[in-house]
């Protein structure tokens, strides 16, 4: 839903007129890009009760605490965001995966004053479309506006239900039950952690891969191989070196969580699903690439009369395709699993767990910082 946020008047406020003061604050990455939409979609003004009342956003640099996995309290999200600043109304975006049992949570609200949305809970498709919907309806509910003026959410997120602590201060959680909301939260989940961008940190990996792909190019008895070879044959190969591949970037990188570091069975499940989603798509998106190298720049070496030659019947494009594709799998196998990743730390940063245990490393030292602040403040009073 977009709003017309032009003005209609003059410019200056009206006389008299409420004005709202309305604090976003995102976590870094996707969830910041959705908080900017809001942002921009949210209306300028707002009626309660007949009267118009004047939205005033702001984006402050804070950053949300860190939390435990499934849960996000609200009231400490809130308490360091009022610290510096004094907002009418908080609105939270997180990339945190929240769920109450095993149901992913959508958006939260609590006290009255404060909402949240978690973006992983809204999948991969028209996040932000959805996300904005939603937090436009946060602001009508918090605000108790006319409901003439109130927009409408999809049926499958229209109900709030009461949250897991009767006594949480009137919480209130938007649910999304069953298979199809755990998978989309999964699948939100890689969303946020934007696994193209394993494509150069991977850059060293593609090299390697390129080299060794080089000798599907030159050597005719890889041409003759894969003329051979049925479609069926070929994807096994495939699938076998994005396999090999993807084992290689996760356990010796230690994106893997185990029960030492994450205590909680179902937590584990996620995002270790969410890890080993983002490595796929990151790996598949390295292995386009490469194919379509090897697939140019044999177009470009080989003429079809050769190819002929060397395969004893007509070639075509079939033929071309699967070279490439047989270069480009045994290509990452032989090349890319012996090779060292340019930036270890972009590996990590695809997954939940190393964005979490950065998050938790900054807030410990900021603790220790205004611990340390106030210990020196203390000695210089007389």
């Amino acid at each position: 839903m977009v709003f017309d946020k032009t003005d209609n008047g003059s410019g200056a406020e009206s006389e008299g007129q409420r004005t709202i003061t309305i604090g976003l604050v995102a976590d870094e990455g996707f969830a910041s890009t959705i908080a900017a939409a809001i942002e921009q979609e949210l209306p300028p003004t707002i009626t309660i009760d007949g009267t118009d009342a004047r939205l005033d956003t702001a984006r402050p640099a804070v950053t949300l605490p860190p939390t435990e996995a499934g849960s996000a309290p609200l009231g400490q999200w809130l308490e360091a965001i009022q610290a510096t600043n004094t907002f009418d109304l908080v609105l939270c975006i997180s990339e945190v995966p929240r769920r109450v049992g095993a149901s992913p949570v959508v958006a939260e609200l609590r006290d009255g004053s404060t909402g949240a949305l978690y973006v992983p809970s809204f999948g991969t498709i028209g996040v932000r479309r959805r996300a904005v919907a939603v937090a436009i309806a946060i602001v009508h509910d918090l605000l108790r506006s006319d409901t003439a003026s109130r927009p409408h959410l999809r049926r499958s997120m229209s109900k709030w239900a009461p949250g897991p602590d009767p006594d949480g201060g009137g919480e209130r959680i938007l649910l999304t039950p069953g298979m199809f909301g755990r998978t989309r939260m999964i699948m939100g989940m890689i969303r946020c952690n934007r696994p193209w961008r394993l494509v150069p940190a991977l850059s060293s990996v593609l090299a390697a891969a390129s080299a060794a792909s080089a000798f599907g190019v030159f050597y005719a008895s890889i041409w003759q191989m894969a003329a051979s070879m049925t479609p069926a044959r070929l994807t096994l190969i495939g699938v076998a070196a994005i396999v090999a591949i993807t084992v290689w970037l996760i356990f010796p990188h230690g994106l893997w969580e185990h029960r030492r570091f994450r205590s909680s069975t179902t937590d584990r499940w996620i995002y270790n699903s969410a890890t080993l989603g983002t490595v796929v798509a990151g790996v598949l998106c390295m292995y386009a690439v490469l194919f379509a190298v090897v697939l140019l720049s044999a177009a470009v070496v080989i003429s079809p009369e050769f190819l002929t030659a060397q395969i004893g019947r007509e070639a075509n494009t079939a033929d071309y395709l699967s070279l490439a594709w047989l270069a480009a799998s045994l290509g990452t196998v032989a090349g890319a699993v012996g090779s060292s990743v340019s930036d270890r730390s972009d590996i990590l940063n695809a997954t939940y767990g190393h964005r979490e245990m950065l998050r938790r490393q900054h807030s410990a030292e900021r603790s220790r910082a205004e611990k340390a602040g106030s210990e020196e403040f203390s000695k210089a009073q007389p």
